[in-house]
This record gives structure tokens, sequence and C-alpha cells, in this order.
């Protein structure tokens, strides 16, 4: 029985999964007339056990069709990859809270779904995105805006180092796609996982800085409503009790005297 842990791409929970969520098989390919001669199709599709996710990851590989001896007879069998596709989701990309600019989640989006096949496009993205959130979060009055490292000199003094650091990166590794060598001989390469650490860093960001942000204003929001929740409290409070009061004191007055 196949088991393992497993992350969903979509909603992000870590979970288990066991076969009634799992599917894996493979198809052959009727020609061995190409340059890879005997070849399969491999799928591989998991189900999120999450009732509120349910959504559904599939890839597909193309693998070598190679035939071996087992238990003394010849079997054919999947061997080496070849090349695979992620079919669904589509890209890496973790959904993003709306109250993070529309401009900026798109090329976020567009970044993680050119990783892979041009990661040098994706850190350009990704350093557009990197602009984007530096404007946007930190308000660049509209005189210190223009060149990205001005921008980012703007906010030095107002992020942690390790964010300083982050920030650069996206930056620097950004700036080999935005702007080409003055010698065109010279060919700078991003690699997929290059790009890809660049995306996460983005999402780092979205997490520290917005999201946090967010959380912050909420908790300000609950608590202001909890004082004022504790004030009518009071006030209905201290109403009650000086009718109470009044009462008391209109059975007071009228009661016979003793005398």
């Amino acid at each position: 029985m196949v088991t393992f842990n497993w992350t969903c791409p979509y909603c992000g929970q870590a979970t288990t999964i066991t076969e009634p969520n799992y599917s894996h098989n493979h198809n052959v390919i009727g020609t061995s007339e190409s340059k890879y001669d005997h070849v399969c199709i491999v799928h591989h599709a998991i189900s999120c056990p999450n009732q509120d996710c349910n959504e559904l990851y599939l890839s597909i590989s193309l693998k070598e069709y190679r035939s071996r001896i087992s238990s003394g007879r010849q079997i054919w069998v999947p061997s080496d990859t070849i090349q695979t596709w992620k079919l669904l989701p589509r890209s890496r990309e973790k959904p993003q809270p709306e109250y993070i600019p529309e401009q900026i989640r798109q090329d976020y989006r567009e970044a993680c779904l050119i990783v892979d096949d041009s990661p040098k496009a994706a850190a350009t993205l990704a350093r557009r995105c990197l602009q984007g959130i530096v404007r946007d979060f930190w308000k660049i009055p509209a005189k210190n805006r223009g060149n990205l490292g001005a921008e980012i000199n703007y906010i030095k003094d107002r992020v942690d180092e390790d964010t300083w650091h982050a920030i650069h990166a996206i930056r620097s590794v950004g700036d080999i796609g935005a702007h080409m060598e003055k010698n065109v001989d010279v060919i700078v390469d991003v690699e997929p996982e290059e790009a890809e650490l660049l995306i996460k860093l983005i999402e780092t960001l979205f997490e520290d800085w917005y999201v946090d942000k967010h959380k912050r204003e909420q908790r300000r929001v609950h608590v202001k409503a909890i004082i004022q929740k504790k004030r009518q409290e009071r006030k209905g409070a201290k109403l009650i009790s000086e009718k109470v009061a009044d009462v008391v004191a209109t059975n007071v007055a009228h009661e016979p005297s003793d005398s």
C-alpha cells in the first residue's frame, strides 16, 4: 500500500497520502522509431484530502521503457526519466491576499508560470515585482522613484539586515535579465533554481510586510472593538446600577414609619 507525506501546492496543508488519493500508472507509446527508442508516459495524480481544498495535482513524465529479467522472465518497466511536465497546478504560485495590489500579484504569477521555461525572464519579473512592492508598501515619494537602487536605498534604515540582503539578491539577479551586457558576447544565465529562490524571497516579503501588517491591523481593530464593547457594557451596568439605586431610594421613601 502506497503511503507518503505530501504538502498540497494549493492550500499549503501538510498531510499523509494513501492510495484512495493517489494514482500512478504508465502507458506505452506505440512507436519505437524515434531517437528515444521504446518509451512510455507515466502519470502521477494526487487529490488533496483537505475537504476545503480537494484540488488535483497532476504531472506526466516521458520515460524510457526497458526490459529486465525478474524471477527468470523478461518484463518491461518504466526506466530513466527523459522529461517531466507538471500539468496541475499550472505553476508554483501560492495564493496571495487581495490587499496586495493586483499588478504586483500579476507579476508574481507570471514569474511563477515561466520559471522553468525562462528563468532569466522570471528573474526579471521578480525584480519588477520587488520594485512594485517597495514603491507601494513604503510609499516611495515620486521624486525618489525611477532607479530601483535609489528606491531600495531610500528604505535601507527601515528594514532588517536579512531583508536587506534578500532585496539586493532579487535586484542583482533580476538585473541580469533586465539589462543586456555591454559586450553582447558575454552571456550570463539564470538557472531555474536561482529564479525560484528569488520568487520565494518575494513570497517572504509578501508575508513579512503585507500579511503581517494586515494581521496587526486586524488585531488592532479587534482590540478596539473589545474596548468599545467593554465601555458599552460598563455604561450599561452603570445605568442599571443607577436605576436600581433609584428604585431602592423610592421604596425607602414610601415605607411606613414605625413611629
